[in-house]
């Protein structure tokens, strides 16, 4: 009798602890294998549903800018040059959802989506040069704000590395980006590394932590071919018609004056019917294409003019299951700001007491 209790009690304390050491979740892979090294408890949950607050500021520039209106090409005359763009920036802030995965202890895949609401700013001085460089007419500064809506959607993955409380991370994601704006769908790409390290608040929660860090971000526009819309020029900039019209006949006009006065050289008479005739060219084709009054079809391509940011956050766990984070990124030329909820989870495998049964 005394060596059958033996025997259960041996059985029993070897079945309590190949199920104290055994990993509970379905992933990540190799899980076990951080168990059985004693570091179980310094892994997240393996799964993980998050919802932030993004808000973004970026200042542009256009390197390419063609107009068509019906079958009439004006790219000649309105283009990225004379367009004179002075300023473009655009704005947007949104939620993003993500949803995520421990693949393995130090790689993380995820996909996610985004509701956004933005705008741009564009601030244009209409300018036209003759031959010589001369300029021969030029339109006061105009702006306009455009807002829009747009649907974000991605995927990305995550690497780390842990020591002694020291972490870093690198990260890869690409978007795609959906408004009404644009007919072509805009590719994104952000690259971001992190360094930081995580303080415990609690002798008695190990759970509790905050992690600051620092880091670089690089995001820019996947494919420089350019984009194409349809936009109604006299709604973004109402006055430009009139404004347009009026600068030709008094640039004309101010022409003629010299042109008709005896003291002006005749090389500067020529130079001066040169540039009325390319002045009534110009004003002909732009009225006569409906510019100002139709919509019309564009093509647009635009870059970042900086395009990697210094990042700085946190990870605020209050523990396994929930998680605060903030961060913020400032270059000459961009903003970032981005706050969000992390909630955490593990869906169990088969136990070893399961398995037996």
């Amino acid at each position: 009798m005394k060596s059958n209790a033996q025997d259960a009690y041996t059985y029993q304390t070897t079945q309590d602890s190949i199920i104290a050491n055994t990993y509970p979740y379905v992933l990540p892979v190799w899980g076990q294998k951080v168990q059985e090294r004693g570091m179980a408890d310094q892994m997240q949950l393996p799964f993980g549903l998050n919802v932030n607050y993004v808000n973004a500021f970026v200042d542009l520039k256009i390197t390419e800018f063609q107009l068509l209106v019906g079958d009439t090409d004006l790219s000649g005359i309105i283009n990225s040059e004379t367009l004179n763009f002075q300023e473009v920036n655009g704005t947007t802030n949104g939620a993003n959802f993500r949803a995520d995965a421990w693949v393995l202890p130090f790689l993380n895949i995820y996909t996610l989506f985004s509701v956004v609401k933005g705008g741009t700013n564009v601030s244009l001085k209409p300018t036209w040069k003759d031959d010589t460089g001369e300029i021969m007419l030029q339109l006061p500064e105009f702006s306009s704000e455009v807002e829009f809506d747009a649907l974000a959607y991605g995927v990305g993955t995550t690497l780390v590395f842990g020591w002694n409380r020291y972490f870093s991370s690198i990260d890869l994601n690409y978007s795609r980006t959906d408004t009404d704006l644009l007919k072509e769908q805009l590719g994104y790409l952000t690259l971001s590394a992190r360094l930081g390290h995580s303080f415990r608040l609690s002798k008695r929660r190990k759970d509790i932590f905050i992690a600051p860090y620092l880091g670089m971000m690089y995001r820019d526009f996947v494919g420089a071919d350019g984009s194409s819309g349809q936009i109604n020029l006299n709604e973004v900039f109402p006055d430009l018609d009139a404004t347009f019209n009026q600068k030709v006949n008094d640039k004309i006009a101010a022409n003629q004056e010299l042109i008709d006065n005896p003291t002006t050289p005749p090389g500067q008479k020529i130079k001066l019917q040169a540039q009325n005739q390319a002045l009534t060219t110009i004003q002909e084709r732009v009225n006569d294409s409906g510019v100002f009054r139709t919509s019309f079809n564009y093509f647009i391509r635009k870059e970042l003019i900086q395009s990697i940011t210094f990042q700085f956050g946190f990870n605020f766990q209050l523990n396994k299951h929930w998680m605060l984070r903030g961060e913020y990124g400032v270059a000459d030329s961009q903003r970032f700001l981005m706050t969000g909820l992390q909630y955490r989870f593990g869906i169990k495998k088969r136990s070893y007491k399961e398995l037996l049964q």
